[in-house]
C-alpha cells in the first residue's frame, strides 16, 4: 500500500510539473561562440631624455624619433599610420640638503706659557645638537626637464612585428608599450556567434521536451543575454633564428535566453 501511495504522489507531481510547462513553455540558456586571428595590430614607443635645458633634450628625442619613423616608412607602413605627436616637456625639482660650514680658530700655547694659560689657550669650540638645527641644513632646489615621445604604429601585417621589435631596440627607444590587437570584423563574428547560441538553446529545448514528452512549438519570448570579446595578445614561440611571436585567436562570445511553447 506504501509504495502505491508513492507511485500515486509521483504521477501527480509529474503532471503539475508537465502542466507547468505547458502553460510557461520551455525556458533554456543558449551560449555560442567564435574566434578568429586578429587582422589590426597597434605598436606603441617611448623615447624619454632628461636633461638642464630643455631645448637640447627636446632634440635628442626628435632625433630618435625621426630614426624610428623613417624606419616604419621604410618596411612600408603608411605615413597616415603613424602618430607621432604626443609629446611631454616637464620640468622635475630635486631637493639637495646642504651642511653649514663652521670654522673653529684655536691658537697653539707657546713654550713659555704657564699650565693656566694653556688650558686657555686650548679652550674648544663645541656645537649643540640644537645649534645645529636652529643654524640648520641649507636646501637648494635643482631644477631639469624630462621630454618624452610617443609614437604609435598600426599596421595589418602580424610578420611585422618581430622585426619592429629589433629595430627599435637597436635605435635605442625607452619603452615598449605591450602589443594591442584587435579584430575589425567584431560585428561579423558576434553574429556568428549569436546564431550558435541559438542553435544551442534549440538543442536544449528539444532534449527537455524529448525528455518529458511533449512537442516542441514556436518561440515565445527571446532575450539578448551578454557577450564577451577579449582581448588577445602576442604570444612568444622558439624558433630555429632565435624567438618568433604568434599571436593568439579572439574569442567572441554570445549568450540567449529563449522560452519555446509546447504544443
Amino acid at each position: 500500500m506504501k509504495y502505491i501511495f508513492i507511485i500515486i504522489i509521483s504521477l501527480f507531481s509529474t503532471l503539475i510539473t508537465a502542466e507547468q510547462f505547458v502553460k510557461k513553455g520551455i525556458e533554456v540558456i543558449g551560449k555560442g561562440s567564435v574566434s578568429a586571428e586578429p587582422d589590426q595590430f597597434t605598436f606603441t614607443v617611448s623615447i624619454d631624455k632628461r636633461g638642464n635645458i630643455a631645448s637640447k633634450a627636446k632634440a635628442w628625442v626628435d632625433q630618435k624619433s625621426g630614426l624610428v619613423t623613417n624606419l616604419y616608412l621604410s618596411m612600408g607602413i603608411a605615413k597616415t599610420a603613424i602618430e607621432s605627436s604626443r609629446l611631454e616637456l616637464m620640468p622635475r625639482y630635486e631637493k639637495r640638503t646642504v651642511l653649514p660650514e663652521y670654522e673653529i680658530h684655536q691658537r697653539l700655547p707657546t713654550p713659555n706659557e704657564n699650565k693656566l694659560n694653556k688650558e686657555r689657550s686650548n679652550t674648544k669650540v663645541v656645537i649643540s645638537s640644537r645649534e645645529l638645527a636652529n643654524n640648520t641644513l641649507h636646501e637648494q632646489e635643482k631644477i631639469y626637464f624630462e621630454v618624452s615621445r610617443t609614437i604609435t604604429v598600426t599596421f595589418t601585417d602580424f610578420s611585422l612585428y618581430d622585426q619592429l621589435l629589433d629595430n627599435v631596440v637597436r635605435i635605442g627607444v625607452s619603452r615598449i608599450s605591450a602589443l594591442q590587437t584587435e579584430t575589425t570584423n567584431n560585428e561579423i563574428l558576434y553574429q556568428q556567434a549569436l546564431l550558435k547560441a541559438l542553435e544551442n538553446a534549440q538543442l536544449k529545448a528539444r532534449a527537455i521536451a524529448n525528455k518529458i514528452g511533449v512537442q516542441l512549438g514556436k518561440v515565445s519570448s527571446f532575450e539578448e543575454s551578454s557577450y564577451h570579446t577579449p582581448n588577445a595578445y602576442a604570444m612568444a614561440s622558439r624558433s630555429n633564428d632565435g624567438f618568433s611571436s604568434q599571436v593568439g585567436k579572439k574569442h567572441v562570445s554570445a549568450q540567449v535566453s529563449v522560452t519555446f511553447a509546447i504544443k
